[in-house]
């Protein structure tokens, strides 16, 4: 039988929504600032393009101002 949690219409200050990876899934709750914890439903983990994160090289700025 499944845990059912229901969400409060509010959510105190200080709340915090994690998202912890775990291999092929990701779980997923809400954690209360008494540190009470609201699990929500693990999904499967969606796989990343690859990317490059470091921008092309700037052309040189200072040779313009020559």
């Amino acid at each position: 039988m499944r845990n059912t949690y229901r969400m409060p219409k509010r959510l105190p200050g200080g709340t915090k929504y994690v998202v912890e990876s775990a291999g092929q899934f990701v779980r997923r709750f809400v954690e209360l600032p008494n540190g009470r914890k609201i699990p929500l439903s693990t999904r499967t983990a969606q796989p990343c393009a690859r990317i490059g994160i470091v921008p092309e090289p700037a052309a040189d700025a200072t040779a313009s101002l020559a």
